[in-house]
């Protein structure tokens, strides 16, 4: 008998989709799309399809495993807890709890994976991180200027009568906002495409800006400028719901549409008549993608980007938006509860891209045991060699996985991890929309594969560990989702009937005008990020490497773009003889100049380490740069991080992975 089940991906996602999961017997049959989500319930795109291949793929982990001699063996789970407890006490008793390592990152989207966190703390702590691979510095940017981060929902995006695709590709990372941008399109809006690549999203657009790298908020700035010479600005919003317009001001008056073509390799008039475009088009929104702050002037760019939004009385209007995440449904989860507050731990912190760096520099007390989840550090962290040497010194590493990643494979222990299917769960989404969504166990977990709530339940029995809840998935959920509860009177109960929007998550963001920084007004002018040791103003600074003069005169002349991929989410769906060959995309002109042909091999290098992969020339990537898809693993010759830097952007921790050059 054939069943069906509603349950949500659990992937990092910008749409996390609800799906119609059929069951038969036991085995997985098809997943679909659920009409019931308003926003994904038309399609699912193929990172969600390949789920159906992942739960029973024949390299998925299935016992727990323990190096010895420098190969794997399979052990019982009675004996891997054995082990881990013992190395924790003993870590512990030598050097205290700081002593242990807690890496974790968004591999998985459930609640319940977090609360390995409040395990950390009720022993005492641990060494942890603060900051992101991900979206750091522009989450820290909006905070900034609005004092919270907040979208507007893809169905008002039909109001917009000018959109701004910002270095986003939804086209191939966002499937469910393209039909909204298609719709504003035939009502009349312009659509304009600012990317250095020609990606599938120039499809959507009426113009494609082509920017240099990393230059996009000297963009923003010269449009600011054109802007306000023009006297084009909203000057009611400004005057009644901004502050720092005069500082603003005044800093904007250098950033002419000449000289500020001179730094992004745009024309003058082409700046002049994108921002005419902009302000005369209202309503205008901004779609922001991640990319654009994954450099070292990242959290400056989103600041800029937002001023701009500010600048036309774009904000809290139907149709408008600077927009970058949607961070409506975290306020009403229990993270204190998670974390482990109320155990008052004292943790030792280090700024997630400098995991390399902290490592080394962590000698009193020195790491002593790690524990990694839902990530792949050795593959995703920038300058990863620097990661696989100082990783290696670790005593003892454990990795939760469902496959053999770089990660696992120089662990000590490898634990098997059940899959979403095979575990009860909540999702939510802090990128676009405002849905919550639960998740049944609905696959029995092959092998021995073990929730990682049911690891650190039983690791906190042997360690007589107080504070860590003994209870059933469904207790703990209620208790996590207790603030939504007492906010609005949702129940699990009620989510569990289908995915459910929260009250208000569809309104338009500052309709009311009421900003959550200090002075309740946006902020051009930031004395918060001041005193936090950031700009207050988003003024321009050239990325790091580009103004490196050194680089450039040791042959390190292309930018190194590592954008994501249509078919995987970082390493997950990059198993090791599943997916095609890497690639290495070169401007035909670049070709010519370095001999390569497409189907040739390319050795690409930086001052951190190299790749190398099969050439293929595209007329998608400008001459000045090389593109080679991010997730890729070590197996496949060409991982990424090899060449990036671990470097930060100016605010929010976040790694500047974009600002990398290379050579060829």
């Amino acid at each position: 008998m054939i069943k069906s089940y509603r349950t949500t991906c659990p992937l990092n996602c910008w749409d996390q989709c609800s799906f119609l999961v059929e069951v038969e017997n036991g085995t997985l049959l098809s997943i679909k799309p659920d009409p019931g989500q308003k926003i994904t319930g038309s399609l699912i795109c193929t990172k969600g399809q390949q789920h159906l291949k992942r739960v029973n793929h024949p390299a998925r982990l299935r016992h727990p495993l323990l190096k010895s001699g420098g190969a794997f063996k399979q052990i019982s789970w009675e004996k891997a807890l054995e082990i881990a407890a013992a190395r924790i006490s003993a870590a512990v008793d030598r050097y205290g709890p700081l002593s242990l390592l807690h890496y974790y990152d968004s591999g998985h989207g459930g609640v319940l994976k977090d609360i390995e966190k409040r395990f950390f703390s009720a022993l005492g702590g641990c060494t942890t991180h603060r900051g992101s691979l991900c979206w750091g510095a522009g989450l820290a940017a909006q905070r900034y200027d609005f004092g919270a981060v907040l979208a507007h929902p893809f169905p008002d995006l039909v109001n917009a009568r000018c959109i701004l695709l910002w270095g986003r590709n939804p086209a191939d990372t966002s499937l469910h906002l393209v039909p909204f941008i298609r719709k504003a399109r035939e009502n009349g809006a312009r659509v304009v495409l600012i990317d250095p690549l020609t990606t599938a999203s120039a499809s959507l657009a009426d113009m494609h800006i082509h920017i240099k790298p990393g230059t996009d908020g000297a963009l923003a700035l010269g449009m600011a400028h054109h802007i306000i010479a023009g006297k084009m600005i909203d000057g009611d919003f400004v005057e009644k719901h901004c502050s720092g317009y005069t500082q603003f001001k005044e800093m904007a008056v250098a950033y002419t549409p000449d000289g500020v073509a001179q730094i992004t390799g745009i024309p003058a008039a082409q700046i002049r008549t994108l921002a005419d475009i902009y302000a005369t088009a209202k309503p205008a929104a901004i779609l922001i993608g991640y990319g654009v702050q994954r450099y070292s002037n990242g959290g400056n760019i989103i600041r800029a980007i937002d001023a701009l939004a500010a600048l036309t009385g774009n904000i809290g209007v139907p149709g408008g938006g600077a927009n970058y995440a949607n961070c409506r449904v975290t306020h009403f989860i229990n993270h204190g509860f998670l974390d482990g507050a109320d155990l008052a731990p004292q943790h030792r912190y280090y700024a997630k891209p400098r995991l390399a760096a902290a490592l080394a520099e962590f000698q009193e007390p020195p790491i002593e045991f790690a524990y990694i989840s839902r990530g792949n550090p050795l593959t995703q962290m920038g300058d990863s060699n620097a990661l696989r040497r100082t990783f290696a010194k670790i005593p003892f590493k454990i990795v939760a996985e469902h496959f053999m990643t770089d990660s696992a494979a120089a662990a000590d222990l490898v634990l098997p991890a059940t899959n979403f299917l095979e575990e009860e769960d909540l999702y939510f989404n802090s990128m676009s929309h405002s849905y919550i969504s639960y998740g049944p166990r609905i696959l029995k977990p092959p092998g021995e594969c073990r929730s990682e709530y049911s690891f650190f339940g039983e690791l906190a029995r042997l360690l007589g560990v107080k504070g860590f809840p003994g209870l059933s998935s469904e207790a703990l959920l209620k208790r996590i989702i207790a603030p939504l509860t007492a906010a609005t009177g949702i129940s699990l109960e009620q989510i569990k009937e289908g995915p459910l929007l929260l009250p208000g998550g569809d309104a338009i963001p500052w309709a009311d005008h009421n900003f959550q920084t200090p002075d309740g007004k946006f902020n051009f002018y930031s004395a918060t990020a001041a005193a936090e040791g950031c700009d207050p103003l988003p003024v321009y600074r050239a990325p790091a490497e580009l103004g490196d003069g050194t680089l450039h005169e040791q042959g390190y002349r292309y930018w190194f773009v590592t954008p994501h991929p249509r078919d995987s989410i970082h390493t997950a769906h990059r198993i090791p003889g599943d997916s095609p060959a890497p690639r290495v995309y070169l401007n035909p002109a670049v070709g010519r100049e370095h001999g390569l042909a497409s189907g040739d091999r390319a050795r690409i290098s930086s001052p951190r380490g190299s790749i190398e992969a099969a050439v293929q020339l595209s007329n998608k990537v400008p001459p000045g740069a090389v593109l080679v898809y991010e997730g890729w693993w070590r197996a496949s010759g060409a991982p990424v991080n090899n060449l990036t830097p671990d470097r930060l952007a100016d605010m929010g921790m976040q790694a500047a992975l974009y600002d990398c050059l290379c050579k060829i």
